[in-house]
């Protein structure tokens, strides 16, 4: 048996009796999270109507792609680091159209948020207490069931990663960040005629409040559905110059997660 030394102040790995993985795993594979698909809703508490986004991430190459639904107006968002590419869609243009794309670089943002970050999420994980189970929910034609960490990283402590992600929730007004992993429970292969092992189908990231850096008058509540996870995705990322124009304004949550 191996014994592992923990830092002061941090949490065993044991998971909860009933609960199917423990914190360690959800730690692990966070830390091994190359690629995923996203399902992102937004919803602003103090306006009407909800932000739908769907897209892909590359976390290695931290490239993304995504489509964003805001009321009437959707638009084609793909980001390379800090800096985003941003083209409306329009519902009667040619197949072969190239896209009208605007561009805005690192100096217009705050920069990478650390809860976007697989390995900084890992490190908050494993510094995190109890694991809770909820109710399993439907996925498709599958059950499946969260297993839930609340994350309440403080500015003091000893990990750095840990820090950072306090400072950046602290800036956006969010305090708490709730992890939750999708399991698929334990059952059986008919193709192997063997049990199958409880296995972590997706993850979820949601964040009860959270305020752009550079408008603290809004107030949003945002849940991020990770899944396909280490999956091939393939993004295309334009060059500068291929954009029509620079966007002299834009706000960080163009950049908020993924």
């Amino acid at each position: 048996m191996v014994l592992r030394r923990l830092l002061p102040g941090r949490k065993t790995d044991s998971p909860r009796e009933g609960v199917p993985v423990s914190g360690e795993e959800i730690a692990e594979l966070l830390e091994s999270l190359a690629t995923a698909s996203t399902s992102a809703t937004w919803k602003c508490r103090h306006g009407a109507g909800t932000v739908l986004v769907e897209g892909t991430v590359d976390f290695a190459a931290r490239e993304s792609r995504s489509t964003v639904i805001r009321g009437k107006a959707t638009y084609e968002y793909i980001r390379r680091g800090s800096a985003a590419f941003r083209a409306p869609v329009v519902e009667d243009a040619a197949e072969d159209a190239e896209p009208s794309w605007e561009f805005a670089s690192e100096t217009d943002a705050c920069g990478i948020h650390a809860y976007a970050i697989p390995g900084v999420l890992a490190a908050a994980v494993r510094a995190a207490g109890n694991l809770n189970m909820g109710k399993p929910e439907e996925v498709g034609e599958r059950k499946l069931t969260p297993v839930t960490v609340t994350l309440k990283p403080k500015t003091t402590d000893p990990d750095g990663k840990v820090a950072r992600l306090a400072r950046q929730l602290r800036d956006h007004g969010a305090m708490t960040l709730v992890v939750s992993a999708l399991v698929e429970p334990s059952g059986w292969d008919d193709e192997t005629d063997e049990p199958t092992a409880p296995r972590i189908d997706r993850l979820r990231l949601e964040l009860p409040h959270w305020t752009p850096a550079d408008n603290p008058m809004d107030d949003h509540a945002v849940t991020v559905d990770l899944f396909d996870l280490n999956e091939p995705v393939e993004i295309h990322v334009p060059e500068e110059s291929e954009s029509d124009r620079r966007r002299s304004t834009r706000t960080c949550a163009d950049l908020a997660l993924f």
